[in-house]
C-alpha cells in the first residue's frame, strides 16, 4: 500500500530510499526479458505530471545516443485513432501505478514491448505491462521527491540493460551523491527559498536533460508554493516568453550554455537570476553582480545523475521557501480530481509481468 510521508522527511530520506530502489530495480531487471532496442526504432515514454517531466531527460539522453524517442503526454494518446502505434518500444511511467491516463493509453497499445516503471508495479498498472520495473514501494511525499529521483535512476539502469548506454560509474553512487547534495546545497537553497517565497512568479529554464529539471521545479513551485511558474526550453524562452519578466519575477536557469549569457539582460532589468551550472565562474559574464546567485554543480556528473542533483537543489528551495508562507507543503487545495484510480487490495495482488 502507498505510504505518504511529509515532504521534508521524504526529501531527507532519499539517500537510504534510493539505495533500496536501486536494489529493487536491479532485481527486476535481472528477472526481465527485454526486447532489444534496435537502430531506427522509436521509444515512446508515456506518463503524466511529474513522471512526464522525467521523460524529457530520457528523450534527451536517447537523442544524444542517436536513438529516436518521444515524450508523450498520456492523455493525448487517448485522442488517437484505434490501432495508433507511435513507437516501437514503450516506457510507461506512473509512480503510484494508478494514474488512469497512462494506464488507458498503454491498454490500447500492442502487447509485447510495454515496460513499466512504478513505485507500485503490482497496482493497476500491472494490467497493461509486459515488463515491470519496481522502485520498491518507497514512502514518498504528496509532492513527489524520492519517486521522481528514483525514476531518473531507473532510466539509467534500463538503458544499460538494453545495451544502449552503459550505466556511468556515478549511477551506483547516486545515494551518496544525493546525501552530499542535501548538505552542500542547503545554505544557498535557503537564500533562494526566501527569494522564491517573495516572488510574484518564477520562470524556470533549461535544455537537454536539464529541461526535465526545469519542468519538475516549476511543477513543485505550483503544487507546493501556489505561485505561478512555468518551464521553458532555454532558447524558446528568448523567443517571447522572457518579455513578461518584472523585478518581482525570479528566473531559475539550469545549464552551462546559452543560460550563462542571460544574466546581463535580466540583471539590467532588475530581475534576479538563479543559475544552476557546472560552468566555472570565469565563464559566467555576470559572476559577482548583485542579483545573480550561482549554484555550482559537479561538471563530471553523468546525464541522468545531473538532473537528480538539480532536482535535489529544487527540493531544498521548496522546503525553505514554504517556511516563509502561511501553509504547509502537504496541504493541497484541490483534490479528488480523478488523477488516481482508487487503491484496491485486489489490484495490488495482481501477478507481475516478467
Amino acid at each position: 500500500m502507498s505510504q505518504k510521508i511529509p515532504f521534508q522527511e521524504a526529501m531527507r530520506s532519499q539517500p537510504r530510499q534510493l539505495a533500496l530502489a536501486h536494489t529493487s530495480l536491479v532485481r527486476d531487471l535481472d528477472a526481465a526479458t527485454l526486447a532489444a532496442w534496435k537502430p531506427g526504432e522509436t521509444v515512446g515514454i508515456i506518463a503524466m505530471g511529474a513522471s512526464n517531466n522525467s521523460g524529457h531527460a530520457l528523450v534527451a539522453v536517447l537523442a544524444a545516443c542517436g536513438f529516436r524517442a518521444v515524450n508523450l503526454v498520456a492523455s493525448e494518446l487517448l485522442l488517437a485513432s484505434p490501432g495508433y502505434e507511435p513507437a516501437d518500444h514503450y516506457v510507461i511511467v506512473s509512480e503510484s501505478g494508478r494514474s488512469p491516463e497512462p494506464l488507458d493509453a498503454a491498454r490500447a497499445l500492442a502487447p509485447g514491448r510495454r515496460i513499466g516503471i512504478s513505485n507500485f508495479p503490482g497496482a493497476q498498472i500491472a494490467e497493461v505491462l509486459d515488463v515491470a520495473l519496481g522502485l520498491g514501494g518507497l514512502a514518498d511525499s504528496g509532492i513527489y521527491t524520492v519517486g521522481y529521483t528514483a525514476t531518473l535512476m531507473a532510466y539509467a539502469l534500463l538503458l544499460d540493460r538494453v545495451g544502449l548506454l552503459p550505466a556511468a560509474e556515478d549511477v551506483a553512487r547516486i545515494p551518496s551523491i544525493v546525501a552530499e547534495a542535501l548538505t552542500a546545497f542547503d545554505a544557498v537553497a535557503a537564500g533562494v527559498g526566501r527569494l522564491a517565497a517573495a516572488a510574484s512568479s518564477i520562470d524556470v529554464i533549461g535544455q537537454g536533460a536539464s529541461f526535465a529539471s526545469a519542468c519538475e521545479f516549476a511543477l513543485m513551485v505550483r503544487e507546493g508554493l501556489r505561485l505561478p511558474s512555468c518551464p521553458f526550453n532555454t532558447f524558446e524562452y528568448l523567443h517571447g516568453p522572457m518579455e513578461a519578466v518584472t523585478p518581482s519575477t525570479v528566473v531559475v536557469a539550469f545549464g552551462d550554455g546559452r543560460e550563462l549569457g542571460l544574466a546581463d539582460h535580466l540583471l539590467a532589468a532588475g530581475v534576479p537570476l538563479v543559475l544552476v551550472t557546472a560552468a566555472p565562474a570565469a565563464d559566467i559574464p555576470s559572476a559577482g553582480r548583485a542579483g545573480l546567485t550561482i549554484v555550482p554543480i559537479d561538471p563530471a556528473l553523468s546525464p541522468f545523475v545531473r538532473p537528480i542533483v538539480e532536482t535535489v537543489f529544487s527540493q531544498l528551495v521548496l522546503a525553505h521557501a514554504v517556511a516563509q508562507l502561511p501553509f504547509p507543503l502537504e496541504e493541497f487545495r484541490f483534490e479528488d480530481l480523478g488523477t488516481k484510480i482508487e487503491e484496491t487490495p485486489a489490484a495490488l495482488s495482481l501477478p507481475l509481468p516478467n
